[in-house]
């Protein structure tokens, strides 16, 4: 008669859970050993990555950004009044947040790379300074005759595809622009292994966006305001012209009798009062224009520039650190692992 197999109680309870746990420390107490040389094996890895790592430097700006007051519509009217249209003030395309994307953009990037700079006494685009510091980066650019680019005949298809891939590089890696959505601080940190070229790729690029978006938001009122400077000046050359025929006039009426003979000077000297009168609403007109449109324009101040040196220090020994317990939780772990599934097999086995 053939005995029955019990039946398999496959449900876990805690005094299992503390039986493994015990298994697993009684297990790694006997591998201490092996334990601590994967350890100190891991930390060596680590330490020695620190210290022969190539440096890398971070260059970091950051600068505010204030709205002007919003007189737009004042401004507009101003401008109406003598037939001209501002259109707005100056694009609600470039609002302040806006200003992180035109930092990214490849024209902005593409003109800092293509910027001179002074390094050690001699001047050289930025875009070679960044390839030069490079070896490996600076040969494969010398065997494909994109180094060094020059900037009167750049670019080639070759070398702006190599510059689109330092720009992605760039944006992607090892640039990052950002800023505090309760604060009008913008903050443009740039890492590489060169220090001049960290800290002049933040100040230049800095220096072009800022531009580039002041230009941009007051690029209607410059146009009006020109526009009715022209105006003012149109209307000086009348006035000054007015006011010689109407002189002319005069004078020729000393010699004059007849009322009706004095018809021509009495509308001359009209015309002087009429301009006069035109030429003071438009001055008065122009300069409270100037007042509001500067008013509308954003401050940005630069607050804290790159300061040398630029070094990022590692700690080696926080590297060890890390790494050492890292190598030991993995080797640990994997030693829980394989003893876990060497004793589900044995019991897989016992039921066949």
């Amino acid at each position: 008669m053939s005995q029955e197999p019990l039946p398999y109680d496959d449900e876990i309870t805690l005094a299992d859970i503390w039986l493994k746990l015990r298994q697993g420390t009684a297990l790694l107490w006997r591998k201490k050993w092996w334990l601590l040389i994967v350890m100190l094996l891991s930390a060596s890895v680590g330490y020695f990555k620190v210290k022969l790592a190539k440096p890398t430097y971070s260059a970091t700006l950051t600068f505010s950004l204030e709205q002007g007051s919003g007189q737009g519509s004042n401004l507009a009217g101003l401008a109406s009044q003598f037939g001209f249209s501002l259109g707005g003030s100056g694009g609600g395309t470039f609002e302040g947040d806006n200003l992180l994307e035109i930092m990214k953009s490849r024209r902005l990037i593409q003109e800092v790379l293509m910027s001179p700079i002074w390094v050690s006494g001699d001047s050289v685009l930025l875009v070679n300074q960044y390839v030069r510091s490079d070896a490996e980066m600076m040969a494969d650019w010398e065997s494909k005759g994109l180094y060094p680019v020059d900037r009167s005949t750049c670019c080639s298809n070759g070398q702006d595809s190599a510059l689109g891939y330092i720009y992605a590089g760039l944006v992607d890696g090892s640039m990052s622009v950002f800023k505090e959505d309760d604060q009008n601080i913008v903050t443009l940190t740039q890492t590489s292994h060169n220090p001049e070229f960290s800290a002049n790729f933040v100040e230049l690029l800095s220096e072009k966006a800022i531009e580039f978006y002041l230009d941009s938001k007051s690029a209607n009122n410059r146009a009006n305001l020109d526009k009715l400077q022209k105006r003012v000046d149109s209307v000086t050359v009348e006035l000054e012209a007015a006011m010689l025929s109407a002189g002319r006039a005069n004078d020729a009426d000393q010699y004059t009798v007849q009322s009706s003979a004095r018809v021509s000077s009495l509308e001359k000297q009209m015309k002087v009062t009429m301009l006069t009168t035109l030429y003071g609403e438009l001055v008065k007109n122009l300069e409270l224009s100037k007042t509001l449109a500067a008013r509308e324009e954003p401050l940005i101040t630069v607050i804290d520039r790159p300061h040398y040196p630029l070094r990022v220090q590692e700690s080696a020994l926080t590297s060890a650190i890390l790494f050492g317990f890292g190598g030991g939780f993995l080797f640990g772990l994997g030693l829980f692992l394989r003893n876990v599934i060497r004793d589900l097999n044995q019991q897989t086995e016992g039921r066949l």
